[in-house]
């Protein structure tokens, strides 16, 4: 009996090693084949072949890359394209190569713009804003990531409210994180106001759908074809700069668009909605605007996000950085690049472009500020100037190339807007746009310090691994 006893024993051994051989090859072999950087694969297949069982089970709760599949797993809705003709290189223009590589990311050209509206901070977005949809007479559409219950949002909300009740299809879109995770909330309120709003991703427990990524971080507001909002304000009061008493002041750029790119962002946002709702339309989409040749203005509105190519937007910034003969100039709140992006700002400063990256002295997110002044050492050893643009929080998203490009949009420069978020970008090409935006930028400039390395290195020991800890999580912040 206990021979039987010792040779089950010895057989289950057996048994339980050459599974843990079984799955550690496996492991091994998956980081092999679909890792893009050799030291993480040589790291993944380490780990899993030195630890057979702990090895493999890590690597497949950390070690793959789910967001993409779950992306498009779960954003399968579409809407018809707006199908009028897209203009690849204006009569007259001389937009190549920049405008070339939206182009090759997209497969679109170039679309008019009647009109671009920069609008600083709350105090003059929000006004213009409650214009157009006091003004709409067939259809407003509003997609943000936060909504807050204070005097910005309720103004919002009985502005969207009075459109409704004159007979106006009113559809609003908030992020099923950034509306509940932020306080006051004003979710409870629009689904008692009888509107016609949904949640993107919602957080729920049943049934269950925990995710925090698949964010839509996008800003748009659309009204009746004729003009749309974008940039980086979300509705509430923190925009509101002038309000000395407000805790939460924070600097921002959006810009109201005419013309006909306003049907992009109509498009991109009855994409988002039918997701929303689970369905697919296959009705045809009738533009409200035509595509102007004679137009002073040229814009590309590229969406981005986790169900479409990962690196979209990384490959825009790093084909666009690397056309760039005369300047880059970046304002974000999060900075944390990926090494393609730092290569392409290290080849044009080798190449004597002007590279000034903006950043805000201090963030509004402690995780994100810590692992930002850890990566900054390694920007400011490639030479690369770094300016501290001083309080209130600024969270404006821009970028300058040369003397007529412009990027503006909803993307930040970090992991979460570059692969796990839905997010907008507009190129705008045009010299007098671009001179707008470079008067903003002197001016946050003339107020912002230049970053020392002695400034990083000159902080204690423990901050400095504090902060180095972070920056381990930055593909998570």
């Amino acid at each position: 009996m206990q021979y039987i006893t010792d040779n089950w024993q010895e057989m289950a051994n057996i048994f339980l090693n050459v599974v843990a051989a079984l799955l550690a090859v496996a492991a091994a072999l998956h980081a092999l084949m679909s890792k893009r950087d050799p030291k993480s694969a040589l790291g993944w297949i380490a780990f899993c072949l030195v630890l057979p069982f702990i090895g493999p089970l890590t690597y497949l709760v950390f070690g793959i890359n789910r967001v993409a599949v779950a992306a498009q797993v779960s954003y399968q809705a579409r809407v018809p394209r707006d199908d009028s003709e897209s203009i690849f290189e204006p009569l007259g223009s001389q937009l190549r190569p920049l405008s070339q590589v939206g182009e090759s990311i997209t497969g679109l050209g170039l679309r008019s713009c009647d009109d671009i509206q920069i609008l600083v901070n709350g105090e003059a977005c929000f006004p213009a804003m409650l214009a157009d949809i006091n003004a709409a007479q067939q259809r407003v559409y509003c997609s943000t990531y936060i909504f807050l219950d204070d005097r910005t949002g309720n103004s919002m909300l009985e502005a969207l409210l009075a459109a409704a009740a004159r007979g106006v299809d009113v559809r609003i879109i908030v992020d099923g994180l950034g509306g509940t995770a932020y306080l006051p909330r004003i979710v409870g309120k629009l689904k008692k106001s009888g509107l016609d709003f949904h949640f993107f991703n919602p957080i729920t427990l049943i049934p269950p759908s925990l995710h925090v990524n698949l964010r839509n971080h996008r800003k748009i507001l659309m009204v009746d074809g004729n003009s749309a909002f974008t940039g980086g304000l979300n509705l509430g009061d923190r925009h509101l700069v002038e309000l000395i008493e407000n805790e939460h002041r924070t600097r921002d750029l959006h810009f109201r668009f005419v013309g006909k790119i306003v049907d992009e962002f109509e498009c991109t946002f009855l994409k988002d909605w039918n997701h929303c709702r689970g369905i697919s339309e296959s009705t045809t989409y009738v533009p409200s605007n035509i595509n102007r040749s004679e137009s002073s203005i040229w814009t590309r509105l590229i969406p981005d996000g986790p169900n479409d190519d990962l690196d979209k937007l990384t490959e825009l910034l790093v084909g666009i950085m690397s056309t760039a003969k005369e300047r880059i100039w970046i304002m974000t709140p999060y900075f944390l690049p990926s090494f393609d992006l730092v290569g392409a700002l290290v080849a044009a400063e080798l190449r004597g472009v002007d590279v000034r990256i903006l950043v805000p002295e201090r963030t509004n997110i402690h995780m994100a500020h810590w692992a930002a002044l850890h990566n900054l050492r390694h920007i400011l050893a490639r030479d690369l100037k770094v300016y501290l643009q001083p309080a209130p929080f600024i969270h404006t998203k821009a970028i300058l190339i040369d003397k007529h490009y412009s990027l503006v949009g909803s993307a930040n420069l970090d992991p979460r807007s570059l692969r796990l978020n839905f997010e907008l970008v507009v190129e705008i090409f045009s010299e007098r746009f671009a001179s707008d935006i470079e008067s903003y930028f002197k001016s946050r400039l003339d107020e912002s310090t230049v970053l020392e390395d002695a400034m990083l290195v000159s902080l204690p020991r423990l901050l400095r691994i504090r902060n180095a800890l972070a920056w381990l999580f930055s593909p998570y912040l």
